[in-house]
This record gives structure tokens, C-alpha cells and sequence, in this order.
């Protein structure tokens, strides 16, 4: 575990009780004891350095440090002080995923690979050729669950400073009003549908020599998009993206696709178009 996930805003807290999960992780597994410490983030973006103040009975609480602006109480080379967190958000625009649901374990894989990547925003896609269905809003309140689970554990893992948000899965024709919801639009956004049919306008790199504050990248299922959703997208302002050579499965188109983008705009100083 690279860093813990506190529930709600604790800014204001000077102690955490954590769960008793949680706990039995840190005491059970990592061996962790009084006076240890370990980086956390709250669900409203803090960060903090925890330091285990007692145990008691299994469960653990923690003090909380809060890492202010200029990055004291953290080592600087540090993934969690102040300063790489802010460089690394000067560079990148927000990420966000529009994923169409796969089947089986699939998606499991997707989600933890997008946190781990810095998306910070996951939506769920139901398009024509998804086979997994939501029988009612029992069954959808019951997958987002169990997908915020998944969240949680990677960011856990991973130590990622991006605090990952997975919605609620939306038919493929609302997607562009569960954007705009959040104030992310085609004016100030940069909207990419990776394609598996060579129906591109631009390259890559032209697409993203744009300034933006975010990038959606829309990923299809098994069987892509249908030629009507291929077209609404397209009229929704999504700019159509084809990657040359064998067709990727969906798990491995997701993971390029933001590997791709990342990497374009993290050096984006050091090249230039050519035309």
C-alpha cells in the first residue's frame, strides 16, 4: 500500500480512526506499529502525512499532517509532496475515460489501469455491442459499488496523486450531457473517439497541439461502435483517432490510448508539427 484513501473532506481533522479493514491491512500485513507513518488523500483532494498514533484492539488512528503549498513535511523527489504534484498537473490536462462496458473481469482491469495512469475520471459506457447489461438500479447501484471498490484499492496501491472518480454507466447517446454536467464541453476540452477503421482527419499529435484543460478519450467494446453512434459522437464534437495496425482488444486499447496522450502532451514542449 502506498498511500491510504480517507472517506469524506478532513482537512479540518487532526485524527482519523480508520476502518477496521484498513487496519487489520496496515497491522496484520504491512506490520505497521505506533510511529510509523504513510502518506493518505481524502476524497476532497488533501493530502496528508498520517503517522499511526495508536492501536487499539486492531483498529488504528491515525495523526494527520496536512502537505501545504510548498511541499514541507515531504521529501521533494518524494510522489507525494506538493512540488511533483503541482509540476505534474501544469503539464497534463485533465484525463478522462469513456469506456464502454466489457465483459467479464475486463473492466476490473481497465479501471485499475486508468488510475494507475492518472485518469481522473471514469465513465461507463453502455453502447450497442456492450453485452453486460444493468437490470434495474439495484443491479447499476450494485456495479458502481463494487467499481468505487475497485477505484479505492488502486489508488491504495498505486500511490497515484490523480484522486480517480468513477461515475454511474450512461447510454453512449448521454455521454455528451454527462460532460457538459461537469462543465467539460468541446470548447474547452479536447474530445478523441479511438476508431478501429481509418476514419481520422488528423493524426494524434495534431489533435492534441491544442491548449485544453481536458481530454476525453472514448474506447469501445468488444465489437466497437456502431456506424449511428460512430456518427452522433462525431456530430457531438468528438474528433475520430485510428491507430494504425492489428486491431487491440479493449482493455489494450484503453491502456494505449491514455499512454499515448500522456506521453503527447507531457513532452509537448519538445516537438512541433511539421505541417
Amino acid at each position: 500500500m502506498r498511500q491510504l484513501i480517507l472517506p469524506g473532506d478532513r482537512a479540518r481533522d487532526k485524527q482519523c480512526t480508520l476502518d477496521d479493514k484498513t487496519s487489520r491491512y496496515l497491522v496484520r500485513t504491512l506490520r505497521h506499529k505506533v510511529g510509523n507513518t504513510i502518506f493518505a488523500l481524502d476524497e476532497a483532494g488533501t493530502r496528508f502525512k498520517c503517522e499511526i498514533a495508536s492501536i487499539e484492539k486492531g483498529r488504528v488512528v491515525v495523526s494527520l499532517s496536512p502537505l501545504d503549498s510548498k511541499g514541507s513535511d515531504a521529501d521533494p523527489c518524494d510522489a507525494f509532496s506538493a512540488e511533483a504534484f503541482r509540476s505534474r498537473s501544469a503539464d497534463m490536462p485533465k484525463l478522462i475515460l469513456a469506456q464502454a462496458v466489457p465483459k467479464g473481469q475486463k473492466f476490473d482491469l481497465i479501471i485499475r489501469q486508468a488510475v494507475e495512469t492518472g485518469v481522473e475520471l471514469i465513465v461507463p459506457l453502455l453502447t450497442h455491442y456492450c453485452v453486460v447489461e444493468e437490470r434495474d438500479a439495484r443491479d447499476k447501484l450494485a456495479k458502481l459499488e463494487r467499481r468505487k471498490k475497485i477505484v479505492r484499492e488502486a489508488l491504495q496501491q498505486s500511490g497515484s496523486t490523480a484522486l480517480t472518480e468513477i461515475a454511474q454507466s450512461v447510454p453512449i447517446q448521454d455521454l455528451v450531457e454527462q460532460l457538459a454536467s461537469r462543465g467539460i464541453r468541446p470548447e474547452n476540452s479536447l474530445f478523441l473517439l479511438f476508431h478501429e477503421k481509418p476514419l481520422a482527419r488528423q493524426s494524434l499529435h495534431e489533435y492534441c497541439s491544442r491548449s485544453v484543460d481536458s481530454i476525453v478519450l472514448v474506447i469501445g467494446a468488444e465489437g466497437g461502435f456502431s456506424e449511428e453512434e460512430t456518427a452522433l459522437l462525431e456530430q457531438s464534437g468528438f474528433n475520430l483517432v485510428h491507430i494504425p495496425g492489428p486491431i487491440m482488444r479493449t482493455e489494450t486499447a484503453a491502456l494505449f490510448a491514455i499512454a499515448a496522450v500522456k506521453a503527447i502532451f507531457l513532452e509537448k514542449t519538445t516537438w512541433k508539427l511539421s505541417r
